[in-house]
């Protein structure tokens, strides 16, 4: 019963099974084997018809409670028998769980991405820490995208000053007026001279 939960809560609608859990202290690793149709491969996009061989990727998931979750995926690696296509062999992905070459999930991914949306870099590390996921604030920024450049300049531009370190680090922040969007954020190239103390 306790694996089909786990299927339930963790992968609903992903074409894998929950093939057993190992419950330690502050870790829950979960083993998974991929169930779904086999893969297009990357390059010629043909589907695969044979497998290669198979092999493990460890990624992290989102924690249960107080512990961490490990996801053990038996992923398949197919043959790609596409005549002219350069690829010989690829690595299947699993839609709504992996992306090529990241070691966190999907839907662990998304929650970083919104708070690092909401809360920024520092207080959203602070926020991971609190609930036991493994992001700095480098990471939570590098999943920002720029926004989409608009298709006009501005014609009222607003420019604030503020500070990314308290009296030491300033930036400018450029807003088009009439839409209320960001236009840029432009790092100040001096800093501010500390208060004689």
């Amino acid at each position: 019963m306790v694996i089909k939960e786990f299927e339930e809560v963790l992968f609903p609608g992903v074409g894998v099974q929950v093939c057993g859990i190992r419950s330690a202290r502050d870790e829950i690793v979960v083993e998974v084997a991929s169930t779904g149709r086999p893969g297009r491969c990357p390059d010629c996009r043909r589907r695969a018809s044979r497998v290669h061989s198979s092999y493990q990727r460890r990624l992290a998931e989102r924690p249960v409670g107080p512990r961490q979750v490990v996801v053990r995926l038996t992923v398949r690696r197919f043959f790609c028998d596409g005549k002219s296509c350069p690829r010989k062999t690829f690595a299947e992905q699993i839609d709504g769980l992996t992306e090529r070459y990241r070691r966190s999930s999907v839907a662990l991914k998304s929650w970083l991405k919104t708070i690092a949306e909401q809360l920024g870099g520092r207080a959203g590390e602070r926020l991971c820490r609190q609930l036991r996921l493994t992001a700095g604030r480098t990471r939570l920024l590098g999943l920002l995208e720029a926004p989409t450049v608009q298709d006009r300049a501005p014609r009222v531009l607003g420019v604030d000053e503020f500070a990314f370190r308290r009296g030491r680090t300033y930036g400018t922040i450029l807003v088009d007026v009439e839409t209320a969007r960001v236009v840029d954020v432009l790092p100040n190239a001096h800093r501010r001279p500390s208060p004689p103390g």
